[in-house]
């Protein structure tokens, strides 16, 4: 058989025919990449899921959480692939290949690595690691010079060192472990740096606070019983999106359904342009 003869669905041979005659220098294999990079991110579960998990409940946005719900289709991304969210995915799996190295070098589990872990029925996600020599809850962050040098400066306290989403997640994952019976003392994010050296890197730690997560839950589905049929039904009344709160700021830069010209609707939400109707109903969110 030749390398250009496939079998059919009928066990028969199709011939392939022969690979595209270019003139010249071939063409770009980083643009090439691009589309084949892309296409691979759509196609994976996580870019299929629905459900909202661990890292997205701590934006500060409740818009934001409310479209994820309301399954709002999200905006294309100005560039594509997304290399940053890419990179850290293959970071993630070689930390894990490196947590299962030292297991085997130790003769113990020291790491439970990537474990399924359930906040309650319906919030579950997978947890980076957790250190049965210290009770703690690691969780990888790959991340670029800015947030390094915020957390190395300390100049703010320490809950402020990270950015919300990243520390509701860090205590979400120890509420997960601690419902799986395990005893939880610290949460950290381990921030990897995204240069040549590894030892650019930081991390972040505080002791664990089930609080935490469990107002990021309240107002998960606080936020369900909002747009519903007994809150503000936006399925049938969409013009009402404006009165879910918006947060400006870093929330808005990477928002997913975060568009130009306004108001917010079923189509996606210019940002916090809203102010005044969220005055009149602010009392509506706790």
């Amino acid at each position: 058989m030749s390398l250009l003869d496939l079998p059919t669905a009928d066990g028969g041979i199709a011939i392939a025919g022969p690979p595209p005659a270019y003139q010249g220098t071939p063409p770009s294999t980083v643009a090439t990449m691009r589309d084949v990079l892309a296409d691979l991110d759509a196609s994976r579960p996580r870019s299929r899921q629905t459900a909202l998990g661990p890292s997205e409940l701590g934006t500060p946005c409740q818009r934001q959480i409310a479209m994820k719900l309301a399954g709002i289709p999200r905006q294309l991304p100005d560039s594509r692939p997304p290399w940053a969210p890419m990179q850290g995915t293959a970071i993630h799996g070689l930390m894990e290949e490196a947590l299962r190295f030292h297991n085997a070098q130790l003769g113990r589990e020291r790491w439970i690595i990537e474990e399924r872990l359930h906040m309650d029925a319906e919030i579950s996600g997978s947890g980076d690691a957790y250190d049965t020599d210290h009770a703690m809850v690691v969780d990888w962050k790959y991340v670029g010079t800015t947030a390094l040098r915020k957390v190395k400066r300390k100049t703010v306290p320490n809950e402020q060192l990270v950015s919300p989403d990243y520390r509701v997640q860090a205590h979400l994952y120890g509420y997960g472990h601690a419902r799986a019976g395990r005893p939880v003392r610290w949460v950290r994010l381990v921030l990897l740096a995204r240069s040549h050296n590894y030892d650019d890197s930081a991390e972040w730690t505080e002791a664990y606070n089930p609080e935490i997560a469990i107002r990021a839950l309240d107002r998960y589905y606080a936020t369900q019983d909002l747009i519903g049929p007994n809150g503000l039904n936006l399925a049938a009344n969409p013009a009402l999106w404006p009165v879910v709160p918006a947060a400006p700021g870093d929330a808005c830069t990477w928002c997913p359904f975060r568009r130009t010209g306004g108001p917010a609707d079923q189509t996606g939400c210019p940002g916090n342009t809203d102010q005044k109707i969220n005055k009149q109903v602010s009392g509506l969110i706790a």
